[in-house]
């Protein structure tokens, strides 16, 4: 019989190894790299091709949606409707539109560093969180 910790570490073996394949399969893709979370109702679209997404993604350049998201929902209020991944300058930017009590803000984050580096928009100031 197993004993239930082998079974969990064969539950932690498996879990790693299922990450892994997804990460591999995803060697070819920049798009799916960092396109790691999808919440319905988000419209994306990279300006870039996968393979200048890829190599940005391998130098640490560009972090996962997972991580914009929670950077997001740290700084603002509202649903994400938008993302746009594009180089500018040599800097990766994430660029977001936000609706926020109707209103659509327009936000901005180094795809790096996931500083908030832009935001316009009608009542903009009422989306930020203040209380951090």
């Amino acid at each position: 019989m197993f004993s239930k910790a082998m079974i969990s570490l064969f539950s932690i073996c498996l879990g790693f190894f299922s990450s892994a394949c997804v990460w591999a399969s995803s060697d070819h893709n920049g798009h799916e790299l960092v396109q790691d979370v999808h919440k319905v109702g988000t419209h994306i679209e990279f300006e870039e091709d996968q393979d200048e997404v890829y190599q940005a993604v391998k130098k640490g350049y560009i972090r996962p949606f997972s991580e914009m998201y929670a950077a997001v929902e740290n700084d603002l209020y509202g649903r994400i409707i938008k993302v746009e991944l594009e180089e500018d300058d040599d800097i990766w930017v994430y660029e977001l539109k936000i609706n926020h009590q109707n209103n659509i803000i327009k936000v901005q984050y180094n795809a790096e560093t996931m500083e908030m580096i832009m935001i316009k928009g009608r009542n903009f100031k009422d989306a930020i969180k203040h209380d951090k």
